[in-house]
């Protein structure tokens, strides 16, 4: 198990460090990280999303210390059809964005067992799957929702209109 746990390390930090693309980004390096994406565990598919969610905000919640979980069943009190939701702790209290960000602690991104079971169900639910991380990784960083539905921290996504173009760069090939 321990080679398995360094693998999937070591995935997870290559995945952190590929760039974002851009405009001088030639066609064939845009195709060669679709492909590498396409093969990606599912713990390695969520740090590609978290990475692209720090770049999007400009920021790292939680001093760096944010553990990102999958196949989850939402908690007591949370919404029926919750996707994703964060827990923290913060001086105020569990989960008070009140509390300025930099006293959060103890800080998890959770994501759920109906919509994302496997690898395949987020590579193939890519588009919303980055964009909840981009909203979640939001939430750590102090972010309500906003009640304007074309926000990256809509409360509902009903499109994606919201979805950042880094998400829509990095979509794996199914």
């Amino acid at each position: 198990m321990p080679i398995a746990r360094a693998l999937t390390a070591l995935l997870l930090l290559l995945a952190l460090a590929l760039p974002a693309t851009s405009a001088a980004s030639s066609r064939s390096s845009s195709a060669g990280a679709h492909t590498v994406a396409a093969r990606l565990s599912a713990p390695a598919l969520l740090a590609v999303a978290a990475g692209i969610g720090q770049r999007y905000w400009g920021a790292v919640p939680c001093g760096g210390r944010v553990r990102i979980v999958s196949q989850r069943t939402p908690g007591a009190g949370a919404e029926a059809g919750t996707d994703a939701w964060v827990t923290f702790d913060s001086p105020l209290g569990a989960n008070d964005l009140g509390a300025a960000p930099s006293g959060y602690g103890n800080c998890t991104i959770a994501f759920g067992r109906s919509r994302w079971p496997t690898a395949e169900s987020m590579r193939q639910d890519w588009d919303m799957l980055c964009l909840t991380m981009v909203h979640e990784i939001g939430h750590l960083l102090g972010h309500a929702h906003d009640t304007a539905p074309d926000s990256v921290m809509a409360a509902v996504f009903t499109n994606l209109s919201a979805e950042p173009a880094a998400c829509r760069a990095a979509r794996p090939i199914s």
